[in-house]
């Protein structure tokens, strides 16, 4: 080997992330070629003639001698050498305070022990110190660098010179407090024979065990230097003789005899410290106050306070935890009974599911002496000092009804090592630092039940395989085992994995897929602890901080400063446990400086006071969360500024919002997208149209304008549809008119209420004169609704000759309507009647409304079978009129002149049946005679003669009546239109039948 050796440049693990060391280490004097695979276990950088390891999740010390690997507290020692010198270790700290949880090293010389590279590394204290031997395996526990280790396990297969256990026994410190001495293989028979002062100058052992081993020599002699020895085992062990064992009838406490022998138990009735026995066979003693275990339960009868186990409640005693485990769940107890208290171990009281309302008195019997206490799923309103044992190791308060804790409580819960409350909904004021420190420590503790990491693990790697690889070495390596569980603090796995990055994108990914991790290990980790406050429907969020203002009562959820990814769960979605679904009115979200990127409707509650984005990752919302912080705006303080906004037009309504309620951040979006405030009107948005090769878009849509706003001569592209613009102001022609000649413009104007009046003609046409500009044109409408593009000068604004002639043409239409009334006024007031149209024109008001007939029907005898028809059409149709005839209404015997002038006189109107037997009949002319002289006399009454065919003339009528017929109109009967002609000229019933004028 030459003089000249690599130098490797080594990041190792401190106390801090921002504080690493390099340090120079020994040169090998020649790179071998399988460099890489020998000392960098295959992944190497052969980027440089050095050939560096390349390996983040590790620190390396590489030498010709040995290989030194570190990671996490972890310490491994490679030897390349058979007879190693450790004085040639490089020291891993200078200032000797490095912890190591593990340290493994391949050396075999029995004489070098762990505080020997303990004080050469530099490193204070170890948990864990490994050495493989030849022949066996050592293991030193809690190994301090000047006090030696507390704890020595000597574990081999085939049995090695029992004498080499013996040396190692003796060149142990004599602080050591525990010895196990362990044979892992049953087979063989070999008796060893140990040295009776093997534990000589080592009182302070307190433990001390054999496994697997036939033992020939045990005697008083070999415990005498064991004063302190409070337990010993003998585990699938053969012995002679159990009589060494009085030696320890002093101090032990604790004695399992897993042996073949029938043991007497009454051996130990002088054990005064005596507390448990293990044993397979035995003769039992009724005195003996021990409690008497076999391989799988223990006798546990009554405690030393006398009291047996409650009638209500299953007891057992589990040797393995050395725990009497009290279950009374499920039993609807109200009151914690008396409690047994055992001779050893502690007691886990199991109250789960009852109707518990408070703890008892510390003075209950075995009350106090409890370690683990579950009251979940009770009704526990409060916590007291007074009522909780001395010291629990374990304390369920889970699905009560707890709000607050005062100082002594959380004192007293920092002590605890496992404690659960989730269920409760407390009342935590942002004040009570306390509280709110205790809270933030319990979360930053991850718990799960050591049974169940795997299988979570083994679950959650179905997605991001690899994070979950590199978050279990650093998971395993850092956590701790408590009772049955596994817990880890989360700050602590952090750091450990940021310290192996040196990448910015690779160090932010961490707080990211962390962020992932707690959310799905809350719905595979039953032990997932989830805080809930009061008016709050779902739990606190992942690394917030939630509490309430004591003022104003006011819910604070507080996620600043905490690399979130993700906006946080504050809106009720699944419900686990049952709890009122109440959300308060007054919530502030405060999530200022992190890496928020995506907001949607429905992570937002229904109601908002405060709520802080400022400086995430945010480039848009949609348009219902715009929508949303608009209606909040008036009772809510929304602070969005700090964000990387995108310029988009499809961002049009965020940037609105900023334009109307964060002026600044908006004059800054804008300046980042290169568009220049004093070209944006105010009242309009600028947006950046991605589909135009990003040109900018003026957005005044829906903006409520009346007008069109003042425009830069740099615009290209200004939508003003949908606001109440009615015209092109002089100003706003002369501006598009110069800016068209400079560039294309484009103008969106629909749905807006354009004047389309002839004083409106000039707006109109320079609206046609730049239509190639005006996107779309050929929708607009005017206020009228008709389209712009569809409207004619000439019928907007006629000339004057054609409004004349109009004139002269609506003049002439009402003489001729004039004249036709006047010509065919008679046939037109018969049509008006019958279809009751302006009866007020067409109906007469009867001024002799007395009368007792309408009509009297004149006829002769020989025209009877005529009358019928007029009964059928005058008395039976509609309207209905009274006729007088004299086949019904003459009284035999009466003159017949009184008759019909009685008859003249009783009705309105007379109907004169002018047939040729009426001519000719004497009586037919008498009544004619006496119509017309009544009609003559009387104004109301009309005489209507209904003329038939069979009349040729009027020669046979004297000439009084010839006269009449000459100068007079008649009723033809053959006249197609008779009917409605005689209904008219009958007195106008429609009147008497209360039908308006």
């Amino acid at each position: 080997m030459g003089a000249f050796r690599i130098i490797f440049l080594i990041i190792l693990i401190c106390k801090s992330i921002a504080v690493c060391k390099t340090k120079t280490r020994k040169l090998l004097q020649t790179i071998p070629q399988d460099y890489c695979e020998t000392y960098c276990n295959g992944v190497c950088d052969d980027s440089t003639n050095q050939k560096t390891c390349d390996n983040e999740d590790l620190n390396f010390v590489i030498t010709n001698e040995y290989t030194l690997i570190l990671r996490d507290g972890y310490l491994e020692i490679k030897w390349s050498i058979p007879s190693p010198q450790i004085f040639n270790l490089t020291p891993i700290n200078k200032i000797s305070n490095v912890k190591l949880k593990e340290l493994i090293v391949s050396d075999t010389y029995r004489k070098v022990r762990g505080v020997d590279y303990l004080r050469q590394l530099g490193v204070e204290t170890v948990t864990r110190f490994e050495k493989q031997l030849n022949t066996f395996e050592a293991i030193e526990r809690n190994v301090h660098h000047i006090d030696g280790p507390r704890s020595l396990i000597l574990n081999f297969e085939n049995m090695p010179s029992f004498s080499e256990i013996t040396d190692y026994v003796k060149g142990s410190m004599n602080n050591i407090n525990e010895i196990k001495i362990n044979r892992r293989s049953e087979s063989g028979n070999k008796t060893v024979m140990i040295d009776e002062n093997i534990f000589e100058g080592k009182p302070n052992i307190t433990s001390l065990t054999f496994t697997g081993l036939k033992i020939e020599n045990l005697t008083p002699k070999t415990f005498s230097h064991l004063s302190n020895l409070k337990q010993f085992v003998l585990s699938k062990c053969t012995i002679k003789k159990l009589s060494f064992i009085n030696t320890l009838e002093k101090s032990l406490e604790h004695l399992v005899l897993d042996i073949n022998n029938e043991v007497d138990m009454k051996s130990f009735k002088n054990f005064s410290m005596l507390k448990l026995i293990k044993v397979q066979n035995y003769i039992p003693y009724e005195k003996l106050t021990a409690l008497t275990c076999n391989q799988s339960w223990c006798n546990f009868i009554r405690g030393t306070n006398g009291i047996v186990c409650p009638g209500v409640c299953d007891c057992r005693y589990i040797y393995d935890e050395l725990e009497l485990k009290i279950n009374c769940s499920n039993r609807g107890l109200s009151l914690i009974p008396p409690l047994p208290t055992p001779i050893i171990g502690v007691v886990n009281l199991i109250f789960h599911n009852n109707s518990l309302s408070r703890l008892p008195n510390n003075t209950l019997p075995g009350y106090i002496t409890l370690k683990k206490l579950d009251v979940s799923r009770n009704t526990l309103t409060s916590l007291s000092i007074i009522r909780l044992p001395t010291k629990l190791d374990y304390l369920d308060i889970s699905f009560n009804k707890i709000v607050e804790m005062n100082t002594d409580i959380i004192e007293y819960i920092k002590h605890v090592t496992i404690f659960k409350q989730t269920g409760n909904e407390w009342i935590a004021y942002c004040d009570d630092e306390p509280l709110l420190h205790l809270f933030k420590i319990l979360k930053m503790i991850i718990r799960m039940r050591k049974v169940e990491v795997r299988p979570i693990f083994v679950k959650l790697s179905s997605s991001h395989k690899g994070f979950m690889k590199f978050l279990g070495q650093h998971f395993l390596s850092l956590g701790v085992k408590k009772q049955s569980y596994f817990l880890i603090y989360e700050d602590q796995v952090v750091t450990s994995m940021l310290q192996k990055l040196n990448k910015l994108n690779k160090i932010m990914s961490i707080f990211k897929y962390m962020e992932w991790f707690h959310k799905n290990l809350a719905v595979v980790n039953n032990e997932y602890e989830l805080f809930y406050y009061h008016k709050m429907a779902v739990a606190c969020p992942y690394k917030c901080e939630c509490c309430h203002r004591r003022a104003t009562q006011t819910l604070k959820i507080d996620c600043s400063n905490k690399f979130v990814y993700n906006f946080p769960d504050v809106i009720l979605k699944n419900r686990s446990f049952t709890q009122k679904d109440t959300m308060s009115n007054q919530l502030e979200l405060h999530l200022s400086n992190n890496n928020i990127s995506k907001i949607t409707i429905d992570m937002l509650p229904e109601i908002l006071r405060y709520l802080d984005l400022r400086n995430n990752s945010l480039e848009t919302l949609d348009d219902k969360v715009t929508r949303y912080l608009k209606e909040f705006k008036n009772l809510s303080e929304v602070k969005l500024s700090g964000n990387p906004w995108n310029c988009d037009c499809k961002s049009r309504s965020i940037l609105s919002f900023l334009r109307d309620n964060e002026a600044l951040e908006y004059n800054l979006t804008l300046g980042r997208c290169n568009i220049s405030r004093a070209d944006c009107p105010d009242a309009c948005v600028c947006c950046l149209d991605s589909s135009t090769s990003s040109s900018v878009i003026i957005d005044c849509n829906g903006e409520g304008l009346r007008r069109i706003p003042e425009l830069s001569m740099k615009v290209t592209y200004v939508d003003l549809s949908n606001n109440n613009i009615t015209a092109f102001t002089e100003k706003d022609r002369s501006f598009f008119a110069k800016r068209s000649l400079h560039s294309p413009l484009k103008l969106v104007l629909l749905n807006n209420p354009w004047s389309c009046t002839c004083k409106d003609i000039e707006n109109i046409n320079f609206m046609k004169s730049i239509s190639s500009s005006i996107v779309d044109f050929t929708e607009i409408s005017c206020s009228t609704g008709l389209k712009v593009v569809s409207i004619d000068q000439d019928v907007i604004c006629p000339s004057g000759f054609a409004y004349y002639l109009a004139l002269a043409i609506s003049l002439a239409a009402v003489v001729v309507a004039i004249n036709f009334m006047i010509c065919f006024r008679q046939p037109l007031l018969v049509w008006f009647y019958e279809h009751d149209v302006c009866l007020s024109l067409a109906a007469r008001r009867e001024l002799d409304q007395e009368k007792k007939f309408d009509a009297f029907l004149a006829f002769t005898h020989k025209d009877e079978a005529l009358v019928e028809e007029f009964v059928e059409k005058l008395e039976l149709g509609k309207p209905r009129f009274r006729l007088c005839f004299y086949l019904r209404d003459w009284l035999v015997g009466e003159s017949i002149p009184d008759c019909i002038g009685r008859s003249v006189r009783d009705s309105r109107r007379i109907i004169i049946l002018m047939t040729d037997n009426f001519i000719r009949s004497t009586w037919g002319r008498l009544e004619f005679r006496l119509a017309l002289h009544a009609t003559s006399q009387d104004r109301c009454k009309r005489l209507i003669v209904v003329l038939y065919p069979d009349v040729r003339n009027f020669d046979s009528l004297d000439s009084e009546l010839r006269a009449y017929m000459v100068f007079n109109t008649y009723l033809e009967r053959s006249h197609p239109n008779f009917w409605n002609k005689l209904i008219y000229s009958m007195p106008h019933a429609k009147l008497r039948q209360g039908h308006p004028i």
